[in-house]
């Protein structure tokens, strides 16, 4: 089955995707799997493949409209308009998933990410303070007076289009591709997109449509293949005139309805561009990452659906399916392009999107983890004090501090490990079905050490290791050890949690440490009779080979195990 394409962000790069079924098969050094990818235009899915992965760029893909078949829905409704802010208040846990987020009005008023406490129930051990808001974006005006950029760079279109804040421009075979009706209804359908990811997470328009700076000018949508004067005849991702960000695709990108939210997906790329600012010193994994968090809220409020509701809703199948590589991958960093080789024993950095091979970068958890935990309007924050020389955990830190930053971290991992992410949960659980998630573990001198040393955390990396409880206990313990040092020679920071899914379906959290024993009460009966430890990488400075952006991505941090009250569990099954 080939993926559906993931759009890319007009970086020169034909970023490339790779089927999905061929992504198991990749980890576990199989060959035989090749790019599945879209090229632009009628090409087919096989045309301008690289050696990359597969294809980000809006094209005719040939993709099936599948994506995960762990997920089960069909695309989530083609319209989705939006009245302006959603209203999020903090919701109840649902199946053990923690959903969070306070009221978000269009008008602006307090919401879950702006200071304010989230803090779950069932998770105690980390108190995130009062955290920073992004700036309320200007009022979205539905009908608002724009003049077109005139740039052309494909030279004059014979037809253009305005719509809200978009203006597609087409040459003169435009509309016998896609009829003029259904394009208007296509941009207001984008613009009613934007409008609702801006209410909710606080992301602005870009300064140059509002009057903030650089005039009020429409976003161009260059619609190509359709007899411009220089028509490059290819399109599929978000490009640039002079200046200024666009957004060029062939017709493809309207007519098939597998893509209509990486359309919506392109357009934020002009959002994330148009701010001047990078987390970051160049485009990286955040732009994939934060931009498929926008479109999971986005497709859950297409289908008229509240963001933060304690009922469990189930994503279209062609939405998030690649946050399995954030299970199949979980040594890798956070902030990481995923791995550069298929034994994972090359890992990218965080800009190194031409060799990640398996899309990494697309999996939107981490931002999704921070807007439940602490709110919405964080990360528009993160985007917008950002400074082009830090990274985006970097730039959180100095936002918050070292231990708060370290304690979203720990528990991200935590929440991986369960599949605990409010009203997504049953969907990530789906998707994120691969026993590839779990270490094994090597008996040695009477202690426990994972059997494949390749796969030990990175930094920020973890790894997950079911234990099966034995028979009458009441508590599950792991003496844990870290090593002194990583295997490049850096001093070494890691901690344990011991977390389960209990039978009644809520989530189960013992106390993390950094060392010594770890233990979790079974107060309640787990689901499976199976116990997770999870094992962080929580060194963020002292790397020996640090690379420019702070850490080395490829420094390995072992440890050993003792465990009493259970013994490890297979690791050819799941256990959520």
């Amino acid at each position: 089955m080939s993926a559906p394409t993931r759009p890319g962000h007009g970086t020169g790069f034909t970023h490339r995707f790779l089927s999905l079924a061929c992504v198991p098969a990749l980890l576990a050094g199989l060959a035989g799997c090749g790019s599945s990818g879209s090229g632009s235009g009628n090409n087919s899915g096989t045309s301008g493949g690289t050696s990359n992965g597969a294809a980000s760029s809006l094209g005719n893909s040939g993709a099936n409209n599948g994506g995960s078949d762990a997920s089960s829905a069909g695309n989530a409704g083609a319209g989705g308009t939006s009245s302006g802010g959603s209203s999020a208040g903090q919701a109840g846990s649902a199946s053990g998933g923690t959903a969070a987020g306070g009221s978000a009005g269009a008008g602006g008023g307090s919401a879950g990410g702006g200071d304010v406490t989230l803090q779950p129930r069932d998770f105690p051990y980390c108190d995130y303070g009062n955290v920073p808001s992004a700036t309320p974006p200007a009022p979205w005006d539905d009908n608002p007076t724009l003049t077109p950029l005139g740039v052309n760079p494909f030279g004059a279109p014979a037809l253009t289009i305005p719509v809200g804040y978009i203006l597609l421009n087409e040459g003169p075979q435009g509309t016998t591709q896609v009829p003029q009706d259904t394009q208007s209804s296509i941009l207001q359908r984008i613009n009613d997109d934007l409008k609702f990811e801006l209410s909710y997470s606080y992301l602005h328009l870009p300064p140059w449509t509002t009057g903030a700076k650089g005039g009020t000018h429409y976003i161009d949508y260059m619609f190509v293949a359709t007899g411009f004067p220089k028509d490059p005849n290819a399109g599929g991702d978000q490009g640039t005139e002079q200046q200024y960000p666009d957004v060029e695709t062939t017709s493809v990108a309207m007519t098939d309805q597998s893509q209509r939210f990486d359309l919506t997906h392109e357009f934020n790329h002009v959002l994330q561009s148009s701010y001047g600012t990078f987390p970051g010193n160049r485009i990286s994994w955040l732009h994939e990452s934060y931009n498929d968090y926008l479109i999971m809220l986005t497709a859950e409020h297409a289908a008229g659906v509240t963001p933060g509701q304690s009922a469990q809703f189930t994503l279209p199948n062609n939405i998030s399916y690649l946050d399995v590589l954030t299970y199949q991958q979980n040594y890798a960093p956070i902030e990481s392009c995923g791995i550069a080789v298929k034994d994972g024993s090359m890992v990218n950095g965080p800009a190194d999107f031409p060799t990640d091979i398996t899309g990494f970068r697309y999996n939107d958890l981490f931002p999704l983890f921070i807007a439940q935990r602490v709110g919405q309007h964080f990360f528009a924050d993160v985007w917008e004090q950002a400074n082009g020389k830090e990274q985006v955990l970097a730039v959180m830190t100095r936002l918050l501090d070292q231990a708060r930053v370290s304690c979203m971290v720990g528990e991200y991992s935590a929440r991986l490990a369960l599949g605990d992410f409010g009203e997504f949960s049953t969907s990530i659980q789906k998707i994120a079905r691969d026993p590839a998630m779990y270490t094994a573990l090597t008996m040695q001198n009477g202690s426990y050490s994972p059997s494949n040393t390749t796969w030990l955390p990175r930094y920020t990396g973890r790894n997950m290791i079911p234990i099966t409880v034995a028979s009458g206990a009441t508590e599950v313990s792991v003496d844990f050890t870290p090593d002194a040092a990583g295997s490049a020679g850096s001093p070494e920071q890691m901690q344990i949690e011991l977390v389960y899914r209990a039978t009644d379906g809520s989530a189960v959290f013992g106390q993390p440490v950094t060392t010594g024993n770890a233990t979790v009460s079974l107060s309640k009966p787990p689901k499976n009779n199976v116990v997770i430890a999870v094992i962080t990488n929580i060194t963020f400075s002292g790397y020996k080979n640090a690379q420019s952006y702070g850490w080395d991505p490829n420094e390995t941090f072992g440890y050993t195990l003792q465990i009493t009250g259970g013994t490890p569990a297979p690791v050819t099954k799941t256990y959520f």
